[in-house]
């Protein structure tokens, strides 16, 4: 029996349209994502969500995106399709399928905690709050502009790969119910995941989790992170043993991908996240 995927791409960064890692998105199905699936006998449909013309804040923009974004999140589910994200920002991918599949767990692979607040963060960047905003940590107006927003309870939450950390976001980690497991500790994985108190999961894939010596993903990219060969191996074991209602690829920009490795090892993410 062929499987189906929704391909959902999201070209944005911070509201700005296929720049810096918006352009992630856009530059796989390029090259050729599609047809790669295709050929691993999955039935594909791209989707492509796009803001209207006009200015927004980051935080309009990731409102507008997520609002967009649900419905065929939601579509594909109901007509038995595993949606996939590409998106350039992680808390557009996120707070878009976890609000699609309510009651999930959240496993998440980043180099970043993205757990800062509007209190600790040095920098303000949104994307870096996302899984604050998603666990119900901060911005509680704005979640709740967005469509079906129910925050995520924190021991629902596996955190993979993190070694980048703000001094008080490592605090609020350290205290937070969330499950941590570093780069070096995948062994743990198994046992995690049979914690989760929930039967379906959100796959989210940062690809800066893998570390630079892979590539580089992004400008954030750093050292000390997962090897390709143990992500692949982690996402395999996620696969065979837990419900992924839906996952998402994030935080990709081609411009810091100077050698083409990270982009050519998407692909094989991917499908790890659609089996």
């Amino acid at each position: 029996m062929m499987r189906s995927i929704s391909l959902i791409e999201l070209p944005y960064d911070s509201g700005r349209f296929n720049e810096r890692m918006g352009r992630g998105p856009r530059a796989v199905l390029d090259a050729g994502l599609a047809e790669y699936l295709q050929g691993k006998d999955y039935r594909v449909r791209v989707i492509r969500v796009r803001l209207p013309d006009g200015f927004r804040t980051d935080e309009q923009a990731l409102v507008e995106l997520q609002r967009l974004a649900v419905p065929p999140i939601k579509e594909a589910i109901n007509s038995g399709e595993r949606p996939i994200l590409l998106s350039g920002n992680c808390g557009t991918a996120a707070l878009s399928a976890v609000c699609a599949v309510p009651e999930t767990g959240v496993i998440w692979f980043d180099a970043h905690g993205d757990f800062n607040t509007p209190k600790t963060s040095p920098s303000g960047f949104l994307d870096g709050m996302a899984l604050a905003i998603l666990t119900g940590r901060c911005w509680p107006k704005l979640a709740g502009r967005l469509q079906n927003f129910q925050a995520v309870p924190e021991q629902h939450v596996i955190q993979i790969g993190v070694r980048s950390t703000d001094g008080e976001e490592e605090t609020n980690l350290e205290k937070s119910a969330i499950q941590r497991i570093g780069p070096k500790e995948l062994g743990k994985l198994k046992g995690a995941l049979e914690k989760l108190p929930v039967r379906h999961v959100y796959v989210h894939v940062d690809v800066d989790v893998l570390d630079s010596s892979e590539g580089h993903a992004n400008s954030f990219a750093r050292s000390g992170g997962i090897s390709l060969e143990d992500l692949v191996e982690a996402l395999d074991v996620i696969g065979r043993t837990s419900n992924i209602a839906a996952a998402s690829v994030t935080a990709y920009d081609p411009a810091a991908d100077s050698d083409g490795r990270i982009g050519r090892a998407i692909p094989r993410l991917v499908e790890l996240l659609a089996q």
